[in-house]
Protein backbone atom coordinates (compact mmCIF):
# COMPACT_ATOMS: atom_id res chain seq x y z
CA UNK A 1 0.00 0.00 0.00
CA UNK A 2 1.97 2.93 -1.31
CA UNK A 3 1.80 6.52 -0.13
CA UNK A 4 2.47 8.82 -3.07
CA UNK A 5 -0.02 11.69 -2.72
CA UNK A 6 1.64 15.00 -1.92
CA UNK A 7 0.19 17.63 0.36
CA UNK A 8 -0.01 19.93 -2.66
CA UNK A 9 -2.66 17.65 -4.18
CA UNK A 10 -4.78 17.89 -1.04
CA UNK A 11 -4.38 21.67 -1.00
CA UNK A 12 -5.40 21.95 -4.64
CA UNK A 13 -8.46 19.76 -4.02
CA UNK A 14 -9.53 21.82 -1.01
CA UNK A 15 -9.40 25.07 -2.99
CA UNK A 16 -12.41 23.92 -5.00
CA UNK A 17 -14.51 24.17 -1.84
CA UNK A 18 -13.33 27.61 -0.69
CA UNK A 19 -13.88 29.58 -3.92
CA UNK A 20 -10.23 29.10 -4.81
CA UNK A 21 -8.97 31.19 -1.94
CA UNK A 22 -5.35 30.40 -1.21
CA UNK A 23 -5.03 28.13 1.88
CA UNK A 24 -1.26 28.68 1.89
CA UNK A 25 -1.43 32.47 2.05
CA UNK A 26 0.45 32.71 5.35
CA UNK A 27 4.17 32.46 5.98
CA UNK A 28 5.75 29.08 5.14
CA UNK A 29 2.51 27.82 3.53
CA UNK A 30 0.44 28.23 6.65
CA UNK A 31 -2.17 27.35 7.80
CA UNK A 32 -2.01 24.35 5.44
CA UNK A 33 1.16 22.91 6.96
CA UNK A 34 -0.24 22.95 10.47
CA UNK A 35 -3.62 21.64 9.29
CA UNK A 36 -1.95 18.69 7.55
CA UNK A 37 0.21 17.91 10.58
CA UNK A 38 -2.84 18.02 12.86
CA UNK A 39 -4.71 15.56 10.65
CA UNK A 40 -1.68 13.28 10.24
CA UNK A 41 -1.00 13.11 13.96
CA UNK A 42 -4.69 12.50 14.69
CA UNK A 43 -4.93 9.57 12.27
CA UNK A 44 -1.71 7.99 13.57
CA UNK A 45 -2.39 8.69 17.24
CA UNK A 46 -4.33 6.70 19.82
CA UNK A 47 -6.78 5.06 19.79
CA UNK A 48 -6.41 4.27 16.08
CA UNK A 49 -4.73 1.01 15.09
CA UNK A 50 -3.58 0.29 11.53
CA UNK A 51 -2.07 -2.88 10.10
CA UNK A 52 0.26 -0.78 7.92
CA UNK A 53 1.55 1.15 10.94
CA UNK A 54 2.13 -1.77 13.30
CA UNK A 55 5.43 -3.06 14.63
CA UNK A 56 6.67 -5.06 17.62
CA UNK A 57 9.61 -5.48 19.94
CA UNK A 58 10.72 -8.01 22.51
CA UNK A 59 12.78 -7.92 25.67
CA UNK A 60 13.62 -10.41 28.40
CA UNK A 61 12.64 -9.74 31.98
CA UNK A 62 14.65 -10.42 35.10
CA UNK A 63 13.31 -11.60 38.43
CA UNK A 64 12.63 -8.60 40.67
CA UNK A 65 13.25 -5.97 37.97
CA UNK A 66 10.32 -3.71 37.12
CA UNK A 67 11.66 -1.29 34.47
CA UNK A 68 13.21 -2.13 31.08
CA UNK A 69 14.78 0.38 28.68
CA UNK A 70 14.43 -0.70 25.05
CA UNK A 71 15.61 0.96 21.86
CA UNK A 72 12.44 1.78 19.91
CA UNK A 73 12.92 4.88 17.76
CA UNK A 74 9.58 4.47 15.95
CA UNK A 75 7.49 3.74 19.04
CA UNK A 76 4.17 5.57 19.23
CA UNK A 77 1.91 3.78 21.70
CA UNK A 78 1.30 0.26 22.98
CA UNK A 79 -1.38 -1.72 21.17
CA UNK A 80 -1.02 -5.01 23.07
CA UNK A 81 1.53 -7.01 25.04
CA UNK A 82 2.15 -10.60 26.06
CA UNK A 83 4.46 -12.61 28.31
CA UNK A 84 6.01 -15.94 27.28
CA UNK A 85 7.58 -18.44 29.67
CA UNK A 86 8.04 -22.20 29.53
CA UNK A 87 6.43 -22.32 26.10
CA UNK A 88 3.22 -20.59 27.18
CA UNK A 89 2.20 -17.10 26.04
CA UNK A 90 -0.33 -15.11 28.05
CA UNK A 91 -1.64 -11.65 27.17
CA UNK A 92 -0.99 -8.72 29.48
CA UNK A 93 -4.42 -7.61 30.65
CA UNK A 94 -3.97 -3.87 31.13
CA UNK A 95 -2.14 -1.19 29.17
CA UNK A 96 -1.60 1.88 31.31
CA UNK A 97 -0.38 5.40 30.74
CA UNK A 98 1.85 5.03 33.80
CA UNK A 99 2.39 2.62 36.68
CA UNK A 100 3.51 3.11 40.25
CA UNK A 101 6.64 1.54 41.67
CA UNK A 102 5.77 -2.00 42.74
CA UNK A 103 7.25 -4.58 45.09
CA UNK A 104 4.87 -7.53 44.81
CA UNK A 105 6.17 -10.17 42.40
CA UNK A 106 4.16 -12.25 39.97
CA UNK A 107 3.36 -12.63 36.30
CA UNK A 108 3.00 -9.09 34.92
CA UNK A 109 -0.63 -8.10 34.41
CA UNK A 110 -0.06 -4.45 33.45
CA UNK A 111 2.41 -2.58 31.27
CA UNK A 112 3.14 1.09 30.63
CA UNK A 113 5.51 3.01 28.40
CA UNK A 114 6.72 4.79 31.51
CA UNK A 115 9.51 6.95 30.10
CA UNK A 116 10.67 8.28 26.72
CA UNK A 117 14.15 9.80 26.74
CA UNK A 118 13.58 11.50 23.34
CA UNK A 119 16.63 9.67 22.04
CA UNK A 120 14.82 6.59 20.76
CA UNK A 121 14.67 4.66 24.03
CA UNK A 122 11.46 3.68 25.80
CA UNK A 123 11.34 2.43 29.37
CA UNK A 124 8.57 -0.11 29.91
CA UNK A 125 7.29 -0.68 33.44
CA UNK A 126 5.62 -3.93 34.49
CA UNK A 127 3.31 -4.73 37.38
CA UNK A 128 3.46 -7.03 39.29
CA UNK A 129 7.24 -7.12 39.20
CA UNK A 130 8.32 -10.23 37.24
CA UNK A 131 8.74 -13.31 39.36
CA UNK A 132 10.47 -15.24 36.56
CA UNK A 133 12.30 -14.77 33.29
CA UNK A 134 9.71 -13.89 30.65
CA UNK A 135 10.01 -12.88 27.02
CA UNK A 136 7.88 -9.77 26.75
CA UNK A 137 6.42 -8.99 23.33
CA UNK A 138 5.05 -5.49 22.81
CA UNK A 139 3.00 -4.76 19.71
CA UNK A 140 2.83 -1.05 19.04
CA UNK A 141 1.67 1.58 16.62
CA UNK A 142 4.46 3.69 15.19
CA UNK A 143 4.60 7.40 15.86
CA UNK A 144 4.13 10.08 13.22
CA UNK A 145 7.13 10.46 10.91
CA UNK A 146 8.77 13.82 10.35
CA UNK A 147 6.13 16.53 10.22
CA UNK A 148 5.10 18.25 7.01
CA UNK A 149 7.45 21.07 6.13
CA UNK A 150 6.61 21.62 2.45
CA UNK A 151 3.77 21.05 0.01
CA UNK A 152 5.83 18.41 -1.80
CA UNK A 153 5.85 16.11 1.25
CA UNK A 154 3.69 13.00 0.84
CA UNK A 155 1.19 11.67 3.36
CA UNK A 156 3.56 8.80 4.24
CA UNK A 157 2.92 6.38 5.89
CA UNK A 158 -0.83 6.69 5.23
CA UNK A 159 -1.62 4.67 2.06
CA UNK A 160 -3.24 6.47 -0.87
CA UNK A 161 -6.40 4.43 -0.42
CA UNK A 162 -7.13 6.42 2.74
CA UNK A 163 -6.86 9.81 1.05
CA UNK A 164 -10.62 10.24 1.47
CA UNK A 165 -10.02 10.39 5.22
CA UNK A 166 -7.21 12.92 5.41
CA UNK A 167 -8.61 15.05 2.57
CA UNK A 168 -11.84 15.63 4.48
CA UNK A 169 -9.93 16.27 7.70
CA UNK A 170 -7.73 18.83 5.98
CA UNK A 171 -10.74 20.47 4.31
CA UNK A 172 -12.63 20.65 7.59
CA UNK A 173 -9.79 22.54 9.29
CA UNK A 174 -9.40 24.81 6.27
CA UNK A 175 -13.11 25.66 6.41
CA UNK A 176 -12.83 26.28 10.15
CA UNK A 177 -10.08 28.84 9.56
CA UNK A 178 -12.29 30.51 6.95
CA UNK A 179 -15.30 30.59 9.30
CA UNK A 180 -17.23 28.66 6.65
CA UNK A 181 -20.69 27.40 7.74
CA UNK A 182 -20.03 24.11 5.92
CA UNK A 183 -17.32 23.23 8.44
CA UNK A 184 -19.57 21.00 10.63
CA UNK A 185 -20.70 18.96 7.61
CA UNK A 186 -17.20 18.18 6.36
CA UNK A 187 -15.90 17.71 9.89
CA UNK A 188 -18.55 15.04 10.41
CA UNK A 189 -17.45 13.36 7.18
CA UNK A 190 -13.87 13.18 8.45
CA UNK A 191 -14.87 11.75 11.82
CA UNK A 192 -17.30 9.26 10.25
CA UNK A 193 -14.77 8.04 7.68
CA UNK A 194 -12.02 7.71 10.29
CA UNK A 195 -14.14 5.84 12.82
CA UNK A 196 -15.62 3.71 10.04
CA UNK A 197 -12.23 2.09 9.49
CA UNK A 198 -11.82 1.24 13.18
CA UNK A 199 -14.43 -1.38 14.00
CA UNK A 200 -12.43 -2.72 16.95
CA UNK A 201 -12.60 0.42 19.06
CA UNK A 202 -14.50 0.36 22.32
CA UNK A 203 -17.33 2.80 22.90
CA UNK A 204 -15.15 4.61 25.43
CA UNK A 205 -12.32 5.01 22.93
CA UNK A 206 -14.70 6.33 20.29
CA UNK A 207 -16.26 8.83 22.67
CA UNK A 208 -12.90 10.04 23.97
CA UNK A 209 -11.70 10.66 20.43
CA UNK A 210 -14.86 12.53 19.45
CA UNK A 211 -14.71 14.70 22.58
CA UNK A 212 -11.02 15.51 22.05
CA UNK A 213 -11.42 16.23 18.34
CA UNK A 214 -14.40 18.49 19.04
CA UNK A 215 -12.27 20.49 21.45
CA UNK A 216 -9.51 20.85 18.86
CA UNK A 217 -11.81 21.86 16.03
CA UNK A 218 -13.78 24.25 18.23
CA UNK A 219 -10.53 26.09 18.92
CA UNK A 220 -9.68 26.13 15.21
CA UNK A 221 -13.12 27.52 14.41
CA UNK A 222 -12.70 30.27 16.99
CA UNK A 223 -9.36 31.20 15.40
CA UNK A 224 -11.13 31.36 12.05
CA UNK A 225 -13.78 33.72 13.41
CA UNK A 226 -11.09 36.01 14.83
CA UNK A 227 -9.29 36.00 11.48
CA UNK A 228 -12.49 36.92 9.64
CA UNK A 229 -13.20 39.69 12.13
CA UNK A 230 -9.71 41.04 11.60
CA UNK A 231 -10.18 41.05 7.84
CA UNK A 232 -13.50 42.86 8.19
CA UNK A 233 -11.93 45.45 10.45
CA UNK A 234 -9.27 46.09 7.83
CA UNK A 235 -11.88 46.27 5.12
CA UNK A 236 -10.48 43.26 3.18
Amino acid sequence: MASTIQLSSTVNWSECFIDFEIPTIGSANEPSITNANTVMQTILGPPFKWNWNRSSLTFSTAIGTQDYSVSASTFGFIESAAMTAAGFTIAVKEIKQELTIGFEQGRPQSIAAQLDDNSGNITFRLLPVPDAIYTATVTFQKKSPALFSSLSTTWTPIPDQYSYIYNYGFLALTLAYNDDPRFPMFNQKFVAHLLGTQQGLTETERNLFIDTWNLITRQEALMGIKTQQGRQALGT
